[in-house]
């Protein structure tokens, strides 16, 4: 949350680069259903800073619409670690207008990272 500018507890309400307002908070690694933290599952806190560039830089925005009305934001990211490429996701949901992070997960499987690109492409960034 720090890169945010806010402490664990808070919430930051930044503009993606679509213009979609974005709140990020703990909810992002919270277990939905337990309401416990989720910060460690599959080593998710040795990767917070590139969710966190993910977040903010994201290589690609996609704009998932599914059968009841319910629309989710996936931002994709890629990074050359040591490893081999690391896929982040950072998803958000429409609650009632606003775009809340629901959560904030890595992977070293390209398989999963092409499966999110289904949905509608609304942003990539810019190359140079």
């Amino acid at each position: 949350m720090r890169a945010f500018g806010e402490d664990w507890n808070g919430t930051a309400i930044i503009e993606a680069p679509t213009g979609h307002l974005l709140a990020v908070s703990p909810l992002l690694f919270t277990d939905h259903k337990t309401g416990q933290t989720k910060i460690n599952k599959k080593g998710r806190a040795a990767y917070l800073y590139y969710l966190a560039t993910t977040i903010k830089e994201p290589d690609e925005i996609r704009l998932q619409e599914g059968s009841h009305g319910d629309r989710a934001l996936y931002f994709l990211g890629r990074f050359m670690l040591k490893g081999g490429v690391m896929n982040t996701f950072a998803v958000f949901k429409a609650d009632n207008g606003n775009w809340v992070g629901c959560t904030g997960y890595q992977t070293f499987r390209s398989d999963y990272f092409e499966s999110k690109r289904n949905a509608a492409l609304i942003y990539r960034r810019p190359t140079t």
